[in-house]
Parts: structure tokens; sequence; C-alpha cells
């Protein structure tokens, strides 16, 4: 049976998310960053009754998180 090779698809998982954190970092300190689309800014939006995550006006850009107690 052939070996497979998940090196490229792990790595380009491991670079997603850290570009993901990164960004979610950058907000999270108040900085002003744009979407990639849409160039409008993103938003962190954490509340109890709604989903948590960062996201544009238009929703080109999406990222959902999620919070442990």
């Amino acid at each position: 049976m052939a070996k497979l090779d998940f090196s490229a698809i792990n790595k380009s998982a491991a670079n997603s998310f850290n570009e993901q954190r990164n960004l979610i970092k950058k907000i999270g300190r108040g900085e002003t960053v744009l979407c990639a689309t849409c160039q409008r800014p993103l938003k962190l939006s954490v509340s109890v009754t709604s989903e948590v995550g960062v996201s544009c006006e238009k929703g080109c850009t999406g990222i959902s998180l999620e919070l442990e107690d």
C-alpha cells in the first residue's frame, strides 16, 4: 500500500490557522484590519446571544470562534 503524504495539506492548514489567529489578535487589540475582498473594516462580535466571530459588513469574510467556559 502506498504511503500518503499529507505534509503539504498540513502546512497549508497550519498557515491558514496562524493567519486567522494573528488577524483576531490584531482586532482584539483594537487595530483596524480590512477585509481582503471588500476593503471594509472587520468587526469582532462577542455576544452571549449571537454567534461569536469576526466578519465584515458585507459578509465576504467570516471567522466563527468557539469559546469555552
